[in-house]
C-alpha cells in the first residue's frame, strides 16, 4: 500500500472525498491511521464513524492520540441518507473554523435494493453538500462482504479511490446531478389497483391530511411516523398545485411493510437531480423537499411528458 497522499491540488476550501476498499483490518489501519494523524497535526477535527471491529483496531494503532478522535459506531449513524448528511453538515459548522477530517463506514448490509441506491445517492450527494467546506474523508467498503453493485457504486460516487495503492482518481466517478438523476431514472412499478386516490384541486389540504392520517392509522403506522406522513404529503401537494397544474392525484397503498404515498400531476415541478438533497441556506425560505425527505424513509421523483411524480415512503 503506497502513501495516501492525493494526486488532487490540496485546496483548502475543496472536500476531498475518497473511497477505500479494503481487504482486512491491517489495511484499514495502514490507510487510515497515518491519515488520522496528519488531521491531528493541522488541528482538524477527526472523527471516525465505523464498523466496531475497525474502531477497535484505530483505537489500538493510534494509542494515546486516541483520546483526541471522536468515535462513533457507524450503525448509530448511518440510519437515513438526509439526517445523516444534516448531521454531518451540523459537524462541519459546529467545529469551524477547523476542519473536518472523518473516516467513515456507511452500512451497507441489511439494506433493500431500494435503500441501496439510495445510499449511494448519498454518497454521490457529499461531494455537492460539502464541496467547498474543506472536509477530508475517506469512505470505507469492506471487500470481503460487500456485493460487486456497492463496490461500482464507490468507484461512481468518490472522485478517488485507493484498492491496493493510491489513491487514484477513478475513471469511473459521475458528478452528482447527473448520478442522482441516473437513480431517478430507474423505472417506477405503478400504483396497485388496490391503491386509494384522491383529487387535489388546491392548497386547500384539510381533506388530504385526513385522507392520509385515516389510512397510516388504520395500518397501525405510530403517532410520530403518521405526523412526519401527513406533514410531508402536505409540503408536496402544495408544490404541485402551486408550481404545477390543478388537480393533482394523491394515491395510497401498503408495499413491503411501508406506507406509500404518491402525489403525481401535470407540469413540471420537479426542479433538478439534487433536489432536496443538500441543507438549505439559512436564508432560504419554507420546509421545501429537504424537510420532506428528513420526514420520510425514502423519496423517489419522476418527472416526463405527462408530467411530475413524488412517492414517499415510509415504514409502518
Amino acid at each position: 500500500m503506497t502513501s495516501p497522499s492525493s494526486p488532487v491540488a490540496d485546496h483548502r476550501d475543496a472536500m476531498m472525498h475518497r473511497g477505500f476498499l479494503y481487504r482486512d483490518e491491517d489495511e484499514v489501519v495502514d490507510v487510515c491511521v497515518p491519515f488520522l494523524r496528519e488531521g491531528l497535526e493541522a488541528d482538524d477535527a477527526v472523527a471516525v464513524v465505523a464498523a466496531s471491529s475497525n474502531i477497535d483496531a484505530l483505537r489500538d494503532a493510534l494509542g494515546q492520540d486516541a483520546k483526541a478522535v471522536q468515535f462513533e459506531e457507524a450503525l448509530s449513524w448511518y440510519r437515513h441518507p438526509v439526517k445523516t448528511i444534516a448531521a454531518y453538515d451540523s459537524f462541519v459548522k459546529a467545529e469551524k473554523p477547523r476542519r473536518v477530517r472523518v473516516i467513515a463506514e456507511p452500512v451497507w448490509q441489511g439494506r433493500t435494493p431500494l435503500e441501496v441506491v439510495e445510499w449511494a445517492r448519498y454518497e454521490s450527494i457529499v461531494n455537492a453538500a460539502f464541496a467547498h467546506s474543506g472536509a477530508r474523508a475517506i469512505c470505507c467498503y469492506d471487500r470481503r462482504l460487500l456485493h460487486p453493485e456497492i463496490l461500482a457504486y464507490a468507484r461512481q460516487t468518490h472522485p478517488e479511490i485507493i484498492d491496493g495503492h493510491g489513491p487514484e482518481r477513478s475513471d469511473a466517478y459521475t458528478d452528482p446531478g447527473p448520478f442522482s438523476a441516473t437513480c431517478d431514472r430507474r423505472p417506477l412499478p405503478p400504483a396497485p389497483r388496490i391503491a386509494e386516490s384522491m383529487s387535489i384541486v388546491s392548497t386547500d389540504l384539510d381533506a388530504v391530511r385526513t385522507f392520509v392520517a385515516e389510512r397510516a392509522s388504520r395500518h397501525g403506522m405510530g403517532h410520530d411516523a403518521l405526523r412526519n406522513m401527513v406533514g410531508a404529503v402536505s409540503e408536496v401537494s402544495t408544490t404541485a398545485i402551486r408550481h404545477g397544474e390543478a388537480p393533482a392525484r394523491l394515491s395510497t397503498w401498503i408495499h413491503d411493510g411501508d406506507l406509500v404515498c404518491e402525489i403525481s400531476g401535470p407540469g413540471h415541478w420537479y426542479p433538478d437531480a439534487l433536489w432536496g438533497f443538500t441543507p438549505p441556506a439559512d436564508a432560504e425560505p419554507g420546509f421545501g423537499l429537504w424537510g420532506v425527505r428528513m420526514l420520510c424513509d425514502v423519496v423517489q421523483m419522476q418527472a416526463d411528458a405527462d408530467g411530475t411524480l413524488i412517492r414517499l415512503r415510509t415504514r409502518i
